[in-house]
C-alpha cells in the first residue's frame, strides 16, 4: 500500500510526503489530527507481512521491552489487526545520520573530533539501554540513526532486533558494511556484535569511509588518524578494538566504550587542560628524554651526565603517574613545559633507540614510555592508564590519563643491600608528587583502601 500527500490514514493521520523506504516498511511524514503533532507513519509492506507474519509483532514486543530513552526513537501507536500493519513514531526533523554524513561529504567537510565523540556517546547510551533491556539491535548503521532538531542522535528501526538469550528463526542481516564477522558467518551473536557495528559507524564518522570501503579485510584497516591530523591516537585504539575480528578482543559492553570515550574526550581537550595550570590533578612535563637548558660546563663525562639526567626524567614521569593513581586520579601532559608552553614530544624522537621498530617516531616513543612505566611501576600498570598522542598547535602532546585505582601503586627503583626491591609510595601534594615514609604509606593505604 502506498499513500499520497493529502491522504488520511486510519481516520487520523494526514500524509504530507514519503520520507523513507526499506525492505520491510514505507515511512511517511504525517500530521496526527488528534494530537496535533507531526509524526513518522510507517506502513508495513504487504509482501513483507506475508513473508514474515510475526515480524511486526516481534518489533512491537521489542519496542515494549525498550521503553523510552533519550537516544532511542519513541513509538506512539501501532496497528496490527487491520488490513495494513502500521507503526507511528516520533518525527525527528534532522533526518538520518546517513543523510547527514552524505551532506558533509558533498561539501568536502569532516566532522569535528568533539562532534564525533558527542555522537558516539549518545549512540553508546542508547545501545547500553537496549542491551540492559536484553535486546540486540543487529542493524546499527547510519541509515537507522536519526537526528532531532538539537542534533541529538536516536537509534531506531528494530526490524532486525532479537532478544539476547534467544535464537530467532528469522534474522535479517545487518547492513553489510556494518555487520560483524560472526554475523556474516552465521555465528552466535551478543552485545559485542552491536559494538562492532558501532565501531564501523564511528570509523565512517571520523574518516568519511566505511571500513569495508577503505580496505578489503580488517587486518589491513587504516588508522583513522592517518586520514586526518586532529584525531588522538586513543581514538585509533578504540576503533581498532571495536572492529576486532574476534568478539573477545572487543570491549565487553557499551558502558565500557562510554568510559573509553570519556578518556579520549579528556585527552583531546588540551585547550582546556593547559590553562588550568599544574595542580593536584594535572601536571606538565616538557619531555620524556630531552634535556632543556645547558649542560653544566667542566664535566668530566658530559655524555654520562646527560644519560643520567634522561633517566631522572623517565623516573619523574613514572613517579607522577604513581602519585596520580594513588591520589584520586589525574592527567600528565608530556610535551608541555611548566609554564604551559607547548613544545611537543617530537624533540624526544632523535634520542629514541630504533632497535624495536627501526624508526624514531611516535610509535617508538609510545613503546619507550610503555617500557618506562613497566620498569618502574610494574607490567600491569600500562593497562590501568590511558595514553593518547594528541595533535596540538602543529606538534604532538602525550596525554597520560591516570584514573583512581582500587589498590596501591609503588615506584620500584633497583634493590636494597639485601636484594629486595626498593619501593617508594608517592602521592600528590598540591602540584607535586611526594614520597611517604613507610609508616605514612601504611597508614595512607589503610585509610584509602580499607580491607
Amino acid at each position: 500500500m502506498s499513500l499520497r500527500p493529502g491522504d488520511i490514514f486510519a481516520d487520523r493521520y494526514q500524509v504530507q510526503r514519503l520520507i523513507g523506504e526499506g525492505d520491510r516498511k514505507r515511512t511517511y511524514l504525517a500530521r496526527d489530527s488528534r494530537m496535533d503533532r507531526v509524526v513518522a507513519l510507517s506502513l508495513v509492506k504487504p509482501e513483507a507481512a506475508a513473508s514474515d507474519p510475526q515480524g511486526t509483532y516481534r518489533e512491537v514486543r521489542m519496542l515494549g521491552s525498550v521503553g523510552t530513552h533519550d537516544n532511542i526513537v519513541s513509538v506512539f501507536e501501532m496497528g496490527l489487526e487491520g488490513p495494513v500493519e502500521y507503526l507511528v513514531f516520533e518525527h525527528l526533523s534532522g533526518g538520518t545520520l546517513r543523510e547527514y554524513l552524505d551532506e558533509r561529504r558533498a561539501r568536502d567537510e569532516m566532522m569535528s573530533v568533539e562532534e564525533i565523540l558527542r555522537f558516539a556517546r549518545q549512540l553508546c547510551r542508547g545501545l547500553s539501554h537496549l542491551h540492559q533491556s536484553g535486546i540486540l539491535h543487529r542493524d546499527v548503521s547510519p541509515g537507522n540513526i536519526w537526528l532531532d532538531e538539537r542534533n541529538t542522535l536516536h537509534l531506531g528501526d528494530f526490524d532486525s532486533a532479537i532478544h539476547i538469550d534467544t535464537e530467532e528463526g528469522v534474522r535479517p542481516l545487518t547492513t553489510e558494511s556494518y555487520a560483524s564477522p560472526e554475523e556474516r558467518s552465521g555465528g552466535k551473536l551478543d552485545e559485542r556484535s552491536d559494538l562492532y557495528s558501532l565501531g564501523a559507524v564511528l570509523y565512517e564518522m571520523a574518516t568519511g569511509s566505511t571500513p569495508k570501503a577503505m580496505v578489503g579485510v580488517e587486518s589491513e584497516l587504516a588508522r583513522p588518524s592517518s586520514t586526518r591530523s586532529d584525531l588522538p591516537t586513543s581514538f585509533d585504539d578504540l576503533a581498532y578494538s571495536l572492529l576486532a575480528p574476534s568478539p573477545d578482543d572487543r570491549p565487553g559492553s557499551a558502558n565500557d566504550v562510554l568510559t573509553l570515550l570519556g578518556a579520549i574526550r579528556q585527552a583531546s581537550n588540551i585547550e582546556s587542560l593547559i590553562p588550568r595550570g599544574e595542580g593536584e590533578h594535572i601536571e606538565f612535563k616538557a619531555s620524556l628524554l630531552k634535556l632543556y637548558g645547558e649542560t653544566p660546563l667542566g664535566l668530566a663525562d658530559p655524555e654520562g651526565y646527560e644519560t643520567a639526567m634522561r633517566r631522572e626524567l623517565e623516573k619523574t614521569v613514572a613517579k607522577t603517574t604513581a602519585a596520580f593513581l594513588n591520589s584520586g586520579g589525574g592527567t600528565l601532559l608530556i610535551g608541555v613545559a611548566d609554564d604551559g608552553t607547548v613544545v611537543g614530544i617530537e624533540p624526544d624522537f632523535p634520542l629514541l633507540s630504533p632497535s624495536f621498530t627501526g624508526r624514531q617516531d611516535a610509535d617508538t616513543w609510545l613503546l619507550h614510555l610503555n617500557g618506562v612505566i613497566e620498569k618502574y611501576l610494574g607490567a600491569d600498570i600500562w593497562a590501568c592508564i590511558h595514553v593518547s598522542l594528541v595533535p596540538h598547535q602543529g606538534v604532538t602532546v602525550a596525554s597520560v590519563a591516570c584514573p583512581s585505582r582500587t589498590t596501591d601503586t609503588w615506584f620500584l627503583d633497583g634493590r636494597d643491600d639485601e636484594g629486595r626491591p626498593r619501593e617508594t609510595f608517592f602521592v600528590r601534594a598540591s602540584n607535586s608528587s611526594e614520597p611517604l615514609s613507610p609508616s605514612e604509606a601504611a597508614r595512607y593505604i589503610r585509610e584509602r583502601w580499607p580491607v
